[in-house]
């Protein structure tokens, strides 16, 4: 007799036809606005251009890390719906600039084929539920562009700061050098020693201001430096930008915030149909 279903696995393959025709029509926007985008910075200025190129080229290997992901069979067995859909997303949206992409989408062809008898092409997913599931992402790549850009505008102001506080320390310094003539050249005995209180106080104030600055300006660098490494390492960039927030707030270190991000313990997985694989629960309820 054959044993009855619990309705579990069709779920996981309903989503994941919904996600995976979903991912392919989000790509191809992907794959435009960045071609649109940077005809745009090519036509407003060569600093431009390269600025975005080099972004461009930090989200081009933050892909090749997520992507090398499908050729192992462990990740196939412990994926849910959302990460193979993102996955696929991935592949697609870099298909006509990296190799590796398109070999990573054959793969995945493959594997949604002989795993869940999905074929992309014709995934047969519901019309209304795909485009919900686009605008969802939509609404989350938005959200990320924003996150993003309030990062990068805390960064300028940090520098910003440090600036003034540089300045602050030099001008102070000046006010000390000057008060040390007046302490050693001044004729009345209690002018040279309040000279030389003000030269005290003023060398403090120096350095306490160059300190701040150094410690603003170290702060902006760092976390811009470290907002690149941990997207290269395929970490989402809203949770880079929340990782780096949390770091202003609460001085932990954005590497130490990450630390396990995308990691959490796996749910015990099940054997679907195909050759033996194993599904994750997880993300059906969501």
């Amino acid at each position: 007799m054959a044993e009855e279903s619990d309705g579990i696995e069709e779920a996981f393959e309903g989503q994941l036809r919904v996600l995976v025709t979903a991912a392919g029509q989000i790509a191809e926007r992907m794959a435009r606005a960045r071609e649109d985008a940077l005809r745009r910075a090519q036509a407003a200025s060569e600093q431009e251009a390269r600025e975005l190129q080099s972004r461009f080229a930090a989200e081009q290997r933050a892909a090749r890390v997520e992507m090398s992901n499908v050729h192992r069979a462990e990740w196939w067995d412990r994926a849910t719906p959302e990460q193979i859909g993102h996955t696929y997303q991935v592949a697609r949206a870099w298909s006509k600039e990296e190799p590796e992409a398109v070999r990573a989408e054959q793969r995945m062809r493959d594997e949604l084929r002989t795993r869940y008898s999905v074929d992309v092409e014709s995934a047969g997913a519901d019309p209304e539920a795909v485009r919900q599931a686009v605008q969802r992402e939509l609404a989350k790549s938005e959200h990320d562009r924003a996150a993003a850009a309030a990062e990068q505008s805390r960064s300028e102001q940090e520098r910003a700061e440090a600036q003034r506080l540089m300045t602050m320390a030099d001008q102070d310094e000046r006010r000390a050098e000057e008060s040390r003539a007046a302490a050693v050249h001044e004729p009345d005995p209690e002018e040279r020693v309040r000279a030389a209180a003000e030269a005290e106080q003023h060398e403090a104030e120096a350095a306490r201001a160059r300190e701040d600055g150094r410690t603003v300006y170290d702060s902006a660098e760092r976390r811009a430096g470290t907002a690149q490494s941990l997207e290269a390492q395929g970490i989402d960039r809203e949770v880079v930008a929340t990782r780096l927030r949390a770091d202003v707030s609460q001085g932990k270190p954005a590497t130490e915030a990450v630390k396990g991000a995308g990691k959490s313990k796996a749910p015990k997985a099940r054997k679907t149909r195909g050759h033996g694989t194993q599904v994750q629960r997880a993300g059906l309820d969501r």
